[in-house]
């Protein structure tokens, strides 16, 4: 998606259509429910729309850091609102790691557990990275933060995850 300020109701509508794959991943690693995650990007696309039909479009510099910004925002405030974020027990994660993953659910349920295991701003940037594909440069801009912050975090929490990968297989 290339960047551009003046965009059209269209214009969003097909930037959002490009995007739904990694927008839909994203926000269903971040809420851990593939309907919470639906909600979710129906609000942030109401956000969007309404922010353009306002007026104020022209103000965004980069339409694809932005949405991913306002889903990101949208997810936030879903889960503190909701009160969906979970802590994880320790053994909890022991034992789902103990089976052997059998499908996709299986799968994802772990990668859910382990983000949480691990702090929450590098669980984001981890989340934003990979199923949200997006690059370090796009993340960083996202979350507003410095490159090099946001390439630590992506470094650090993947060492805590290797890590606690490690000891369950132990």
């Amino acid at each position: 998606m290339n960047k551009e300020n003046n965009i059209t109701t269209e214009g969003l509508a097909e930037h959002l259509r490009q995007e739904h794959p990694h927008l839909m991943r994203y926000a269903c690693y971040r809420l851990g429910d593939a309907d919470n995650a639906k909600d979710a990007l129906q609000d942030a696309y109401l956000k969007l729309f309404n922010k353009l039909s306002d007026g104020m479009g022209k103000e965004v510099k980069d339409w694809r850091s932005y949405i991913f910004r306002t889903l990101s925002n949208v997810c936030t405030s879903w889960l503190s609102r909701s009160s969906r974020l979970k802590t994880i027990p320790m053994d909890a994660r022991l034992d789902l790691a103990d089976i052997p993953s059998e499908n996709n659910e299986a799968d994802y349920q772990r990668i859910v557990q382990l983000l949480a295991e691990i702090p929450e701003e590098q669980a984001e940037v981890i989340r934003l990275r990979i199923y949200g594909n997006n690059s370090f440069a796009d993340v960083a801009e996202i979350l507003a933060l410095p490159l090099p912050t946001v390439k630590s975090r992506f470094l650090y929490g993947l060492e805590k995850i290797r890590k606690a990968m490690k000891q369950t297989n132990h």
